[in-house]
This record gives C-alpha cells, structure tokens and sequence, in this order.
C-alpha cells in the first residue's frame, strides 16, 4: 500500500489575522513616540550647529573690528540688524555687498540684501526657510509684505531690549554684548567670555491669518518680520530677565520679545567665548538673568 502525506493548506484566521493586527499597532504606537523624539533630537543638534557658526562668525568679526557685532545702528527703515553684518564672515559675501545704505531696507535697490535666505539663521524644527516675512514701516502698517527674509535667532541686549548706550555711558550691569550702537570690546566684559550668553533662540510662533483682523501687527509683535532689517527690536534682540517659556507657553505669543523655541524642555544658546549650551526652559529666572549682562557680576561658568 503506497502511503502518500499531503499538508493541509490554510490561510490565517480572522482571529489570528486581528492579533497581527493588533500587534502591529502597539509596535507603531510604540515607536512613533521614539522617531519623533530622534528627529527632534537631530533637530536641535542642528539647531545648535547653526548657532556654533554664528558664533564662530562673530568672534571672527571681533578679531577684526576690534569689538562684537553691533545690534543695530539705526531704528529707522535704514538700520540693518547684527545678523546683517556677519553675512562676509559667513561667506555670504555677494549678499551683503550689495547693500546700498542710502536706500530704505524695504527699498527695490536692498532687494538682494535684505530679501536673499540664510539657512544658517533658520531654526530646522520650525523650518520655515521662505522669504515671506513683512517689512517693518516705524511701527505702523508695513508698505512692503511677504517679501524678507527672516531669522530664529535673537542677540541679547542686555537687561533691557532696548538697551542703547555707548563710551563713558556705557552700564556693565545693564548691557548685553550686543545691542543698539553698540561697539563692546571683548576687554570690557567683566563677568567672563564663558559666563555672558550672546545669542540664543528666540521665541516665536507661526501666524494666525484666520480670524485676526492686522496680521501684520501678530507678527511686528512677536518679532517674526524682516530679520537683517535692524528696525524692529523684537525681531534682532531677546532678554533673559522674564525667564524661558514652560512647556504650557509654546505657541504664545508675548508683547516683548523673549528666548525659547519649538525645542521641548530647553533653549540652545552660544556665548561669547563660542561654546553652545542648552539651558533647560525651567531654569529660574534669577539664575539666568545675570548671563545676559556683561558685567553685572553674576552668571555661572557653564564652558
């Protein structure tokens, strides 16, 4: 008698099939949480990446001009911002020389200075890489919409955004390393290059156009209009004397101009000797307001 196996072929159950199923969504819910979170994390790596060679940048152009970067030399419609005067230490060199001070920043003839991307100034979690920031007009409507470019990033004045003194003037309990006309040299720092934040992440937040009747008013308020432009503080300058946005602030919007960012827990910053920190969001404000002055006698060295 020949005896012949043969295996009895089936497909999966219906149960076995929803167990799969339901399987694999506990692993997605699982990972999701730990992409998201490797993503952001490679997002702040380059956030503070941008701000390393921005700092870099500006102890270059302190080498050559003797003091810091200037905040910004004007508060009209003809001032350009710090960020503007590193461009030829950041290679972007084409750019800045095509600057033409005897036309307003909003002006056709600055149109390439003042409307060409830096990536380097952009924050990767928030990403937004466009041209598309308004023109301020001295605090009124701006004649010249959608068109500069714009910027993350904030200096730091000092005790007060607009901090504006210079020569025998000049407060170290009260001013930051850049600020309007300034001129600080690195000597005039008392408190130390690796105690005194520079520059940092400003907060801001994207635009409500829906149901906001001045839009362009949200956006001259939180700082998020033309970013080498040095006419609007809150969009060049943040202080550390009202603390970093909680968890629970993110997406707020704040008549002054302040530090944070989309980053969660904490805000990168470069100090004046160039190294990148990230000092937690709930740091209190008592600690972190003496990092913003030059010489107040305060700040922690965190190198």
């Amino acid at each position: 008698m020949n005896l012949s196996s043969s295996k009895e072929h089936r497909g999966f159950t219906l149960v076995e099939l929803l167990v799969v199923i339901a399987i694999i969504g506990i692993l997605v819910a699982l990972l999701l949480p730990a992409l998201a979170s490797v993503r952001e994390a490679a997002r702040l790596t380059q956030c503070k990446s941008n701000l390393k060679q921005i700092g870099l940048a500006s102890l270059q152009y302190a080498v050559a001009k003797k003091h810091y970067p200037m905040g910004r030399d004007d508060t009209r419609q003809y001032s350009v911002s710090w960020a503007f005067r590193l461009l030829p230490y950041m290679g972007e060199d084409s750019t800045f020389d095509t600057f033409d001070k005897d036309f307003r920043v909003d002006d056709e003839e600055n149109a390439i200075a003042m409307r060409t991307p830096v990536t380097t100034f952009i924050c990767p979690t928030r990403g937004n890489f466009l041209a598309n920031r308004n023109f301020d007009n001295d605090d009124a409507e701006p004649e010249v919409t959608g068109v500069a470019a714009g910027g993350d990033y904030a200096a730091c004045p000092g005790a007060e955004i607009l901090y504006n003194a210079s020569g025998n003037a000049l407060d170290l309990t009260k001013a930051g390393a850049i600020h309007t006309n300034s001129r600080i040299r690195p000597s005039q720092v008392t408190d130390g290059e690796s105690r005194t934040v520079m520059i940092g992440q400003r907060h801001a937040l994207d635009i409500e156009t829906d149901h906001v009747d001045e839009p362009w008013k949200q956006a001259w308020q939180i700082g998020d209009t033309a970013f080498f432009s040095g006419d609007n503080p809150d969009a060049i300058f943040a202080t550390l004397t009202q603390g970093l946005p909680k968890q629970e602030d993110a997406g707020k919007a704040h008549m002054d101009s302040w530090f944070g960012g989309p980053h969660p827990d904490s805000t990168p910053f470069v100090y004046l000797d160039g190294h990148v920190l990230a000092i937690a969001n709930d740091t209190p404000v008592a600690e972190l307001a003496p990092l913003g002055q030059i010489g107040d006698g305060g700040g922690v060295d965190a190198s």
